[in-house]
């Protein structure tokens, strides 16, 4: 059987924290590695998705463009990704011009086979930017709970799904400006049409128990058409001349990714047709690993389209996603530094790669939301990976290197039985994408193993019997190099067999009750794989690495203070007349307040959560007697008020309704 995984396309607008590792690269990572253990033949990709609303937004809020958004974080997302010792065949991106031709090619595919629609289409326009406004171009007031900077495709407040058309007071992030509605026409791929066969190919599948019920509910509600097409001047181009203006939706897209970068792998080698053996052939398996945001797109949508074009694709056989990796107590944020990211992780502790992939997999989010937290993460490295696992090894080779350091292996039959049994049962685990279950089952071998070491005590032997004694445990210590190889690849599993002399065995060979190896021979004095977390280091690295500028009110001591303290503070509401961006300032707006007693320049640090159109006109809440500061050469009065929501987002604090600048906030 042939094995295609592959991981989900990081969005090229921003780094990769911890969450996006737990959720998906880390458990491609360990399933490839795996299989490859197991002689079968794998490829492992992933890429950058570098279009749709995410990127064009970033490239907005930087005063920039998108082609450098992405040719800044492209190149940070591979580095990150291969420093943490995932495995990825190839890293392709999607604005590699064979990705443009891939989708365009299965478009028209699409609309040859009348699984295409053309509709007119009622969408907001900005009148003052004159241009077609995306979903995330709009904000508004939410319809079901009233937040009022809900943007046009979902609330971030309760989480409903809307359309631009659903927002109550809409205006454009562009401009601030009300957008007028307009027809524009756009092709639909016809989901409706296409449920019998996706019901047909998803009744055939095994999903993971967080996975089958999403799809249900989809199927059940019934499958609307969907557009294929947007306003958008940053994307692939969709391929028809009296569609110009538009280019592929990005969720249509972005999985045929998967495909065009096969192709690019494929060229690479040297062998330009060898993709079509992943693609099309029915003894291949195609494995996608992402998180729980995107069980629809790899689950419905994208089978939807490769069974559409009717060219022979071969259709995924597992979507093993994962629930989402949480950071003491709350949601990963890399806008509002609620992250630890893995570019910064790298830097600070390039010796603990495998650590972190140890704590990442014993956390892993599989079924449930799991939880981050730096005592956990000294926790799991100290009482498990060092006290159970590591201890055991450098236990081992200390005392073969003390009676000697070479011998002849001869395990007995218990430990054998013991080590069979448990890559037996890892192999099963990993099967079933129980990556954390598969890890206790060798830290479990681990514990036999230090049991049994311990009762036979060869420290109180004479030396020939003792080093007889030490030595049978070689051959387990040969095992787990193996082992351990899809878990701790970088440092420990490798630093393990080199100790002792092995290469990487058939991962067939460890389910066999026999002997790996027959005799051992140390060249050098033994170094410990793991050393454990000082809790000097952990503070140095929550110094680095911890979030601080956003940390929640909630997780801070609270401070009091008197009500005369409070009394010294003058909260006044004024007017925005006038805003323009600061030179040189990626996060700095320079904004011209009007209160009772005249016009005051305030400088804010809210450029990449607001436009200086959306600001003009609005009111806000201003500590006037502030003292002033001087920031980038700018004489800044007091400072205005802005709420920070759980996304991290800054949302201006303002009154209910219109009042008279200068109005005191009592």
């Amino acid at each position: 059987m042939r094995h295609l995984v592959t991981a989900a396309l990081p969005y090229a607008n921003g780094p990769l924290h911890i969450g996006h590792i737990a959720g998906a690269y880390l458990p491609a990572d360990i399933f490839a590695r795996y299989l490859r253990l197991r002689g079968r033949e794998v490829l492992f990709i992933c890429g950058s998705d570098e279009h749709g609303v995410a990127i064009t937004l970033r490239a907005f809020q930087e005063n920039t463009t998108p082609q450098a958004i992405i040719d800044k974080y492209h190149p940070l997302l591979e580095q990150s990704l291969r420093g943490m010792g995932i495995s990825m065949d190839f890293y392709g991106r999607t604005s590699d011009p064979l990705h443009h031709e891939v989708s365009q090619r299965l478009f028209l595919r699409l609309l040859e086979k009348g699984w295409l629609e053309k509709r007119s289409v009622e969408q907001f326009w900005d009148p003052q930017a004159q241009t077609f406004l995306p979903d995330r171009y709009i904000v508004g007031t939410c319809p079901h709970c009233g937040y009022e900077e809900a943007y046009g495709d979902q609330c971030e407040k309760c989480g409903a799904l809307l359309a631009p058309t659903d927002l109550r007071n809409p205006r454009s992030r562009l401009t601030g400006a009300v957008p007028e509605k307009r027809t524009s026409e756009q092709y639909y791929l016809r989901l409706d049409a296409l449920q019998p066969k996706i019901e047909a190919y998803v009744r055939c599948q095994t999903w993971k128990p967080n996975v089958g019920p999403v799809i249900e509910n989809w199927l059940k509600a019934g499958l609307a058409p969907r557009a294929i097409t947007r306003d958008l001047s940053w994307g692939v181009p969709v391929p028809l001349p009296e569609m110009q203006s538009k280019v592929l939706y990005v969720w249509f897209e972005a999985p045929l990714g998967y495909i065009s970068i096969s192709q690019r792998w494929a060229q690479s080698i040297g062998e330009p047709e060898r993709w079509k053996d992943f693609w099309k052939s029915p003894d291949t398996h195609i494995t996608h690993f992402i998180g729980k945001d995107n069980i629809v797109f790899h689950t419905i949508i994208f089978p939807a389209v490769l069974m559409a074009a009717e060219e022979g694709y071969t259709l995924p056989a597992a979507v093993p996603a994962n629930e989402f990796l949480n950071l003491e107590g709350q949601k990963l944020s890399t806008s509002r530094r609620w992250s630890i990211d893995i570019h910064e992780y790298l830097k600070a502790a390039p010796h603990r790669v495998d650590e972190l992939r140890f704590v990442l997999t014993a956390l892993m989010p599989q079924t449930k939301d799991r939880d981050f937290t730096w005592e956990e993460f000294a926790t799991r490295i100290n009482n498990e990976l060092v006290a159970t696992l590591t201890n055991l090894i450098h236990r081992i080779l200390t005392l073969l290197w003390r009676y000697g350091g070479e011998a002849g292996v001869t395990p007995p039959d218990y430990l054998l039985q013991a080590r069979a049994e448990a890559a037996r049962t890892v192999a099963a685990k990993i099967e079933a994408y129980d990556f954390s279950g598969a890890l206790e089952d060798i830290l479990h071998l681990a514990q036999v193993a230090n049991k049994s070491l311990t009762e036979s005590a060869p420290w109180h032997k004479p030396q020939g019997e003792a080093l007889s004694i030490v030595a049978s445990y070689a051959d387990l210590l040969a095992a787990l190099g193996t082992l351990l190889e899809p878990f701790l690849p970088v440092r420990v599993a490798p630093s393990l067999r080199a100790q002792i002399g092995v290469e990487l065995f058939p991962w067939e060979r460890l389910e066999e009750p026999t002997p790996l190896i027959s005799h051992v021979r140390l060249k050098d004095s033994p170094q410990p794989l793991v050393v454990k977390l000082s809790s000097e280091e952990l503070q140095h690295l929550r110094a680095q690495l911890f979030p601080t500028a956003s940390t929640s009110a909630s997780s801070a001591p609270m401070e009091y203070i008197s009500i005369e303290d409070f009394q010294k503070v003058q909260l006044r509401v004024v007017t925005i007349r006038a805003a323009e961006r600061v030179p040189k300032a990626d996060k700095l707006l320079k904004l011209t307040i009007e209160s009772a007693d005249g016009i005051h320049t305030v400088v804010s640090g809210v450029a990449q959560h607001y436009s200086p159109e959306e600001l003009v006109g609005k009111q806000a809440v201003w500590v006037a007697n502030l003292a002033p500061r001087s920031l980038r050469g700018i004489q800044s009065e007091g400072m205005l008020l802005f709420a920070e929501d759980r996304e991290g987002r800054l949302v201006r604090v303002a009154p209910e309704s219109p009042v008279t600048p200068g109005s005191l906030v009592k």
